[in-house]
């Protein structure tokens, strides 16, 4: 497939790759996400609208929220597709963790699944603070974070500092 697309591009002139590229800037939603992104130095409205795409997984306006470990991902995935800058991604990861441990705070104990994702999401941000060398801005975030899991269940204290530390210790 990707050498058929090169071939086809090769073979366009400079107004029907124009013409291209416009067309599928109307017709999905990600590539108009993707290049306000790039177009913009302030990317907050974009990060913001997946920020509440997440919350309202976990904290609906009215009910319950259904809390699916699936969704909150699948929005984090969505955002990697487009996303220009590392730190953008860093804060959604932070942001979903923040949000389920709010949501284990406000119904309980959730399983062990639940905490699972909510790991990994936290090792994954952590990975790319130390590889954006980020991590002056963001330690004190994720000791917060990881302080605040220290009653919970299931190990995730220990899981969130041995990644804090793997990855951010001194």
């Amino acid at each position: 497939m990707k050498t058929e697309l090169n071939r086809y591009l090769k073979a366009l002139d400079k107004k029907e790759l124009e013409k291209e590229v416009k067309m599928l800037y109307a017709k999905f939603k990600e590539v108009k996400k993707y290049y306000e992104l790039e177009f913009s130095q302030d990317t907050t409205a974009v990060l913001n609208e997946f920020k509440a795409k997440i919350k309202k997984e976990y904290f609906p306006k009215r009910g319950f929220g259904r809390a699916s470990n699936q969704a909150s991902r699948r929005v984090v995935g969505d955002f990697k597709k487009i996303s220009i800058f590392k730190k953008d991604v860093i804060e959604l990861l932070l942001y979903r963790v923040e949000i389920m441990i709010a949501y284990t705070k406000a119904y309980g104990d959730i399983d062990e699944p639940f905490y699972n994702s909510l790991e990994s999401s936290f090792e994954e941000a952590c990975k790319l603070i130390e590889e954006e060398k980020l991590k002056e801005e963001y330690s004190s975030r994720c000791r917060e974070i990881i302080d605040e899991t220290y009653p919970f269940g299931w190990g995730l204290y220990d899981g969130l500092k041995y990644s804090f530390d793997n990855h951010l210790g001194d």
